[in-house]
């Protein structure tokens, strides 16, 4: 029978340790939060340029919520109180018999279909700085 020889373990072991520490429930929570919020904050950006400007109070009133956690899935809601915005994001009637039609500027859904596309890849390059901070040492931000 061979004889392997000796083997140093230690780096395994020390690595192990690093995943358990970085698959800490509440320092994937924290992640996860972070970057809807990210995403939520790219949307609004996207969403304010894509909306039409006449007094400006429009393009002023759009807001971002805090991530929430309901059940398995987290939320983060986007949102415009002026009394309008509907109106301007899917169009309406209008006229004195209102007969006519004034198309929508769909500048949230565009957004959100952009945000839904890109959403992969930003991911992507968090995770991977993620994994790099926690092989390099440097701890995962905690709540």
């Amino acid at each position: 029978m061979p004889k392997w020889g000796k083997f140093d373990f230690s780096e395994f072991e020390q690595l192990a340790k690093t995943f358990k520490k970085a698959l800490d429930e509440r320092v994937i929570e924290r992640f996860i939060k972070d970057f809807l919020l990210e995403m939520a904050f790219r949307a609004e950006r996207k969403i304010k340029k894509r909306t039409p400007v006449d007094t400006g109070e429009l393009r002023r009133n759009w807001q971002v919520g805090r991530v929430e956690r309901r059940g398995d899935a987290y939320q983060v809601e986007i949102w415009n109180n002026t009394e309008y915005a509907p109106y301007v994001e899917y169009g309406h009637r209008t006229g004195a018999d209102l007969t006519k039609w004034v198309e929508g500027r769909f500048m949230m859904t565009i957004s959100m279909q952009e945000i839904e596309r890109e959403l992969p890849r930003y991911l992507e390059k968090r995770m991977t700085q993620l994994l790099n901070d926690i092989m390099n040492g440097r701890p995962p931000k905690k709540e």
